[in-house]
This record gives C-alpha cells, structure tokens and sequence, in this order.
C-alpha cells in the first residue's frame, strides 16, 4: 500500500485560486470595458455655395420649324431619325443643277453652361431601298451647311452671302465637320434655369449636279445628320 503525501491537495488548491484569480482579472476588464464612454464627431461634405458636391448642366435643343405654319417647335431629339428636317418646296422633283434648302436652330436649354457643337454623323437612313431611299441618289446628292443663317436668309436668294460653312459646298452628304474652331457651333450660355440660350440658325443647302445621270429620275433618298456637344473626356 502507498501511503498519500500531502503534496497533491496543495496543488490542487493552488490551480483552483489560479482560476479563481483568473477569473477576477476577466471580470474586473470586462467591467471596465462595459463602463466606457463613447464620443463620436460626423463630417459631411458640401460645396463652398453650401449643399452638396454637384454637377453642371449641360443640355441642347434643337427646332427644325415643323411646328404650325413653320413656328418654332424647340425639343430634344437625341435618337435617330430625330426632327424633320423640311427642305423648300419641290426637294423631292430636283432637277439636275437645282438646290433646295432647309432652316433649323440649336440653342442651349434653360440652366444650361455655354456648348460647343459639332455636325459629327451623317449617314443614310434605314432601310436602304431602291426607289423610297435610293443609295445611288444618296452618293450622287452633294450639300453644305452652314451657321448664322437666319431663317428669312436660308433660300437661293440670301444663303450665299451670309453665315459660314461648318460643311462645304460640293461636299458628299456623308461628309461631317471637320474639327476645328472654324466649324464649332458656339450656343451661348441660358440665361437663368427659365430662360433659355440665344439659338444660332443653321441652313443646309442640298444639291443635285448637274452631271447627275437620267437613270436618277424618279428616286428619293433621307439622308441623317447629327450634331453632338461633349463636355468631359
């Protein structure tokens, strides 16, 4: 038989105050912790004119006078074919030699910054046909377009004295702008968000040579073109 030291119950008793004491040191942070004071400070961000951090607008209109008895109907037409574009009387019996004209005007839109345009597309309308929306008379047409031709002016009598070209005269109709300032269309800033910007008058000019070939006859084309302002990168 082994006789018992009294070694072991002492150990025993020291690992039960060390767990014991343990336990005293977790419950006196714990208490702490559950005791502290929290202060936080918020910031929000704004613009010197107070409100938050905003933007700028930018926005053109365009009025290609459909509205009654050729009034000014301005609107936003950002999605082909857009506004219609009404050449003068008799564009669709050209003659070779012969020149129609149609008048429209961009402007900026009320609460609008200044714009710079540019006439950046010009296409032929879909579907291509043979005798509605001939490509072959599409290639033969030639035009020019100009800015700061007034309406009373867009005809055969004033376009050649006044404005100047943003396309050439002679020019393919899927010819654009080339850049440059000398083809800008500067829209003068709105005045207020009610009033809108002063419109600058745009007149297109559409030709048909006098080379054109007899096989045209009886053909019709739609031409689109497409002006673009772009603020940013």
């Amino acid at each position: 038989m082994v006789a018992s030291t009294s070694a072991e119950p002492r150990a025993k008793a020291t690992k039960v105050r060390a767990i014991l004491a343990a336990g005293l040191v977790l419950g006196v942070g714990a208490a702490f912790t559950l005791a502290a004071w929290t202060d936080n400070e918020w910031v929000f961000g704004q613009s010197g004119n107070g409100g938050g951090p905003g933007t700028k607008t930018y926005h053109m209109q365009q009025n290609t006078w459909t509205g009654t008895g050729g009034a000014a109907a301005w609107g936003d037409k950002d999605a082909a074919p857009g506004g219609a574009l009404t050449f003068s009387v008799n564009a669709d019996n050209l003659v070779p030699g012969s020149t129609v004209y149609a008048p429209m005007q961009l402007r900026a839109a009320a609460g609008s910054e200044a714009l710079v345009a540019r006439l950046t597309q010009a296409v032929q309308s879909t579907p291509i046909d043979s005798v509605t929306n001939s490509s072959v008379l599409y290639s033969e047409l030639r035009y020019e377009a100009k800015q700061n031709v007034d309406k009373a002016l867009c005809n055969a009598t004033g376009f050649a004295a006044v404005g100047t070209s943003i396309v050439p005269a002679g020019s393919p109709l899927g010819t654009i702008s080339e850049p440059g300032a000398a083809n800008n269309i500067v829209l003068p800033a709105a005045g207020d968000t009610v009033t809108d910007g002063a419109a600058v008058d745009i007149c297109f000019a559409l030709t048909l040579p006098s080379t054109a070939a007899d096989t045209l006859q009886g053909l019709k084309t739609v031409p689109l073109w497409k002006f673009t302002s772009t603020v940013g990168s």
